[in-house]
C-alpha cells in the first residue's frame, strides 16, 4: 500500500494579502449575459470578452509579446504551462461582480492573475488596460515558479516588480526594470526597513499583509532587487546568480545573501541608501531574435449562452465565490440541458468542495454528453481514483476494469493537453500503484516535474517509483533533496522516514 499523495485543488489565492470571504453576493449578470460575447484565440491565449475586438487584439498582443520575450530569454520550457485564459471585461464596473470578496465586499483590484496547476487565469478590464503592469507582475510569478519555495519573498516580489515594467522597443528590443515612481515616492517619505526585517518577512508577516507596511515592503524589495540586478556594481550583478545556487543548497536567506555578496546586511543597507539617494535607476534593455512588432494571428468565434455562463461560472469558482458559480452553471444547464459544459462546471465545483462521488457523477455526465475538456477527463479520473483510497488516503492496486477506466481518462486528458502537469503526475502515480509499467510511471513523473518543478510532492512519488525499480541511488538522491529547509514539513518528514527504511533495508 503506497503512502498518500497531496491532491491539489483548483483555486489559487488572489494576489498576496487578499483573502477570499465566505460570504457570497449574487453578481448582477443580467445585462452582461445579453451582450455579444466571443472567444479570441492566439497562439497561447484563450480570451473571452464582450468588449471591442480591437481592444482584445491589443491586450492579447501585449501578453503574447511578454510570453515570447521571456521564452526567448529563459528557454521554451520556462513558459510551458496549462492554458492561459483571459477574461476581458469591457470596463472595470463590469468586472467588479467577478472579483473575490473581502469582508463581504469586492476587493479593490484593477486586474489580477491567478495561477493554478490546471489553468492560469487573467482577469482585466479593456478600458484602461495600462493595468497590464499588475498582470505582468503576477505573470512573472508563474514564469519564475521553479524558484517559488527557494527564493525569499522579497526576491520573488522584487523580480516581479522588475518585470512588471516590460515594454517592447522597436521590433527586436525589450526593456525591463524602468523606475517605478510609486515606489520612489513612498521611499522618499518613509524609512527603509532594516534588511534583517525584510529578509524575515513571510506570507504571514504583518510587514507583508498589513496595508500600512505592505507598500514599504514592496518598494524596498523592488529597490534591493533593482540594485543587485541592474545597479552600478558589476560585482553584485556577477554574484546575483550565486544567491539562488546557495539557496538551493539549503542555506537560510540571510546566510546565502551574505555569502553570495561577501558583505554584511548593515553594509548592504548603507549601499542601498546611497543607491536610493543617487536617484538613477537605469532599466535593462535587451535584443531578441524575433520581431515582436509583428501582429499576432487571432481567430474569433461567437459564444453561445451556455458557454458564456460556463466561463463566468469558472471565473467565480476560481476567486472563491462558489455559490455564485453554482448559480451560473445551473443557468447554463437550464438554457442547454444536453450541453456538457454545465455538468463539467458543476463537477469541477463539487471537486473543489471535496465531494468526490458527486464530482465523478457530474463529470461522467459531461463526458457522456461529449465533453472534449482535458479537465473533465482528468478530474473524473482523479475523483474515481480518490474514491478507491482508504481513510488515510493510501492506495492499493485496482481491479482491471476500474484501472482501465482511470488510465483511459488520464490518457485522454494528456492527449488533449500534454503540458498538464497534474495529469502527468497522477498517471505516473497510478502506474506506480498498479505496478505493471514502472518505466511509464517514471516517465510521466519526470515529465510532471519538468512542467511543475515547484511541486516537490511529485519528487516523492518519483522516489517511490525508483525504489520499486531498484534505482536506490537515484531514489536516495531525490529524497535527500526533500530534506532541505524550504520543503513543506509533512513532506520532509515522509522523505526522512523513507530514507530510514532504505538504510534499514541496506543493513539487513
Amino acid at each position: 500500500m503506497l503512502r498518500p499523495r497531496h491532491f491539489l485543488g483548483i483555486c489559487a489565492s488572489v494576489l498576496a494579502g487578499v483573502a477570499a470571504c465566505a460570504a457570497d453576493e449574487e453578481p448582477d449578470t443580467g445585462s452582461l449575459l445579453q451582450r455579444h460575447w466571443f472567444e479570441a484565440r492566439t497562439a497561447h491565449l484563450d480570451v473571452y470578452s464582450c468588449g471591442s475586438t480591437q481592444a482584445v487584439a491589443r491586450v492579447a498582443g501585449r501578453l503574447e509579446q511578454f510570453r515570447t520575450a521571456y521564452g526567448l530569454l529563459a528557454g521554451a520550457q520556462a513558459v510551458a504551462s496549462p492554458p492561459i485564459v483571459v477574461m476581458a471585461f469591457p470596463d472595470h464596473a463590469a468586472m467588479v461582480p467577478y472579483l473575490s470578496l473581502y469582508q463581504g465586499q469586492p476587493v479593490n483590484l484593477t486586474a489580477f492573475f491567478l495561477h493554478a496547476s490546471d489553468e492560469n487565469l487573467i482577469v482585466l478590464p479593456l478600458s484602461g488596460y495600462g493595468s497590464l503592469q499588475s498582470v505582468f507582475h503576477e505573470y512573472t510569478h508563474l514564469l519564475l515558479r521553479h524558484n517559488d519555495r527557494i527564493w525569499p519573498i522579497w526576491l520573488e516580489e522584487g523580480m516581479a516588480e522588475i518585470y512588471s515594467t516590460f515594454e517592447v522597443v522597436g521590433g527586436h528590443g525589450i526593456r525591463i526594470g524602468s523606475p517605478l515612481e510609486r515606489h520612489l515616492r513612498l521611499l522618499e517619505q518613509s524609512s527603509l526597513m532594516p534588511l534583517s526585517e525584510l529578509f524575515a518577512t513571510t506570507h504571514d508577516s504583518p510587514n507583508y499583509n498589513e496595508r500600512e507596511h505592505q507598500g514599504v515592503f514592496y518598494a524596498e524589495s523592488w529597490l534591493l532587487t533593482h540594485y543587485l540586478m541592474l545597479g552600478n556594481s558589476a560585482a553584485n550583478r556577477a554574484n546575483f546568480g550565486r544567491l539562488t545556487a546557495l539557496l538551493r543548497q539549503g542555506q537560510k536567506p540571510e546566510q546565502a545573501f551574505t555569502n553570495a555578496f561577501h558583505t554584511s546586511l548593515p553594509a548592504m543597507e548603507t549601499q542601498l541608501r546611497a543607491y536610493l539617494e543617487r536617484g538613477r535607476f537605469d532599466p535593462l534593455s535587451m535584443n531578441v531574435s524575433v520581431d515582436l512588432s509583428v501582429p499576432q494571428a487571432m481567430s474569433t468565434r461567437r459564444l453561445s449562452l451556455p458557454e458564456v455562463c460556463f466561463r463566468l461560472g469558472d471565473e467565480l469558482m476560481r476567486v472563491g465565490r462558489a455559490d455564485a458559480a453554482q448559480e451560473m452553471f445551473e443557468r447554463a444547464q437550464r438554457s442547454a440541458p444536453k450541453s456538457p459544459l454545465p455538468f463539467e462546471g458543476l463537477g469541477l465545483l463539487a471537486a473543489e468542495r471535496h465531494q468526490p462521488e458527486e464530482s465523478a457523477r457530474l463529470l461522467g455526465e459531461a463526458i457522456q454528453h461529449g465533453s472534449t475538456s482535458f479537465l473533465a477527463h482528468y478530474f473524473y479520473a482523479r475523483e474515481k481514483f480518490q474514491l478507491t483510497s482508504d481513510a488515510e488516503g493510501r492506495h492499493t492496486r485496482l481491479p482491471e476494469d476500474t484501472a482501465a477506466e482511470v488510465r483511459g481518462e488520464l490518457t485522454k486528458s494528456i492527449a488533449l493537453m500534454p503540458d498538464f502537469g497534474q495529469a502527468q503526475e497522477l498517471l505516473g502515480f497510478f502506474e506506480l500503484v498498479q505496478g505493471e509499467d514502472l518505466a511509464a510511471a517514471e516517465e510521466h513523473l519526470q515529465r510532471a516535474i519538468q512542467l511543475e518543478p515547484e511541486n516537490y510532492a511529485y519528487l516523492f512519488s518519483l522516489a517511490q517509483t525508483q525504489l520499486r525499480r531498484g534505482e536506490t541511488d537515484s531514489a536516495r538522491h531525490n529524497l535527500e533533496m526533500l530534506r532541505l529547509p524550504y520543503i513543506e514539513e509533512s513532506l520532509r518528514i515522509e522523505a526522512e522516514q523513507l530514507l530510514k527504511e532504505i538504510g534499514s533495508d541496506r543493513g539487513r
